[in-house]
């Protein structure tokens, strides 16, 4: 399962913060369509079309903090610990340890 990385969702963010509608929701679409198994990235994106339809302002800065709690949540996932999407950052160094 791929998810979509801090960077993805920072540029959501820029593009949300442009208030450029149709622009907006191409990077939603396109990033919904890549990011298809990433369920918190889907459900923004199910808010911004639920916005789309109620253009209710409410919902709209929701969405923002949202995003932005999804940002600093991958930040800290990329950056080290059990969910990282490799098992070692240093594959052959256990082999290595082992001969010496």
């Amino acid at each position: 399962m791929v998810l979509a990385s801090h960077y993805v969702i920072k540029s959501i963010s820029i593009v949300l913060e442009k208030k450029d509608l149709a622009d907006t929701e191409a990077v939603f679409e396109k990033f919904s369509s890549r990011y298809s198994e990433d369920r918190d990235l889907q459900k923004i994106c199910d808010n911004f079309r639920a916005y789309l339809g109620t253009r209710n302002r409410e919902e709209l800065e929701k969405i923002k903090k949202t995003l932005e709690r999804l940002n600093e949540a991958r930040k800290k996932e990329s950056v080290g610990g059990t969910k990282l999407w490799f098992k070692d950052r240093r594959p052959g160094t256990m082999q290595l340890i082992k001969v010496t």
